[in-house]
C-alpha cells in the first residue's frame, strides 16, 4: 500500500476534439472553457461522491470523494480503509490498516493545481489542452514553473453552461499513470471545516 498513498493521482489521456485557433492567442472556445473550469471550482459548496480509482499495475480502489475550494478529502474503503485530507501545500493520508501515516508536499504533486484558493487557470498554471465532445469538456494542467513535475487532466460533464467533474487524470513527475473516475455526484453540499482536519490530528 505504500506505493498506493505516493501516488494518489496521475494520467491517462482521452481523445476528443480540440477548439480550433490561432497559436499565438487562445481561441474564444478555450477562454470560455478555463472560465467555466474555474468557476466550477471555486463553487464554494462544492461536491461529494463515489470514486474507482486505477492505480498503475491496473488495481482498483474505491471510496468517497469530497471537495471544497482549497481542499479535498478522500474515504477510501476497499481493499483497505484510508483517510486522504489536502489543502494548504500538503496532503496527509492514513492507512487504517496499519495506523501508518504519510505526508505528502503539493508543490511537486500534480494535485496541488487544482487545490490553490481561488483557483486561477493562469500563471503559475499552465493549461497544456483544452478539448470538446459530446457534452464533455476535458482540461490539461501543469506547473508553468515546471511542466515536467506533472500533468493533471481534469473531465467534466456539460449541460447548460454547467460543469460537473466527473474524472482526474494525472501523471507525476515519475510518469507514474493513474485515473479516477466519479460518480453519484451531489453538488452544492456543505460540511463542517473539521472534515478536513488531517487525519494525524496535526
Amino acid at each position: 500500500m505504500k506505493w498506493m498513498r505516493k501516488s494518489i493521482f496521475l494520467l491517462l489521456p482521452i481523445l476528443l476534439a480540440a477548439c480550433h485557433g490561432g497559436k499565438e492567442l487562445r481561441p474564444t472556445c478555450e477562454l470560455t472553457a478555463i472560465s467555466q473550469v474555474e468557476s466550477s471550482l471555486n463553487n464554494p459548496k462544492g461536491f461529494t461522491g463515489q470514486f474507482t480509482q486505477t492505480w498503475p499495475d491496473g488495481g482498483k480502489s474505491t471510496g468517497r470523494i469530497i471537495y471544497e475550494p482549497g481542499k479535498l478529502r478522500l474515504n477510501y474503503d476497499y481493499p483497505s480503509p484510508m483517510v486522504v485530507v489536502a489543502k494548504d501545500k500538503k496532503m496527509v493520508a492514513k492507512d487504517f490498516s496499519n495506523q501508518s501515516v504519510t505526508h505528502i508536499g503539493l508543490s511537486r504533486n500534480p494535485l496541488g493545481l487544482m487545490l490553490k484558493t481561488p483557483v486561477h487557470l493562469s500563471n503559475p498554471i499552465l493549461v497544456t489542452n483544452i478539448q470538446h465532445k459530446d457534452g464533455m469538456l476535458q482540461i490539461s494542467l501543469a506547473s508553468s514553473d515546471n511542466p515536467s513535475q506533472g500533468l493533471l487532466t481534469l473531465l467534466f460533464t456539460e449541460a447548460e453552461g454547467k460543469l460537473a467533474l466527473r474524472q482526474m487524470q494525472a501523471v507525476d513527475v515519475r510518469k507514474r499513470r493513474s485515473i479516477m473516475d466519479i460518480e453519484n455526484v451531489q453538488e452544492g453540499i456543505q460540511v463542517p471545516a473539521t472534515f478536513f482536519a488531517y487525519p494525524d490530528g496535526q
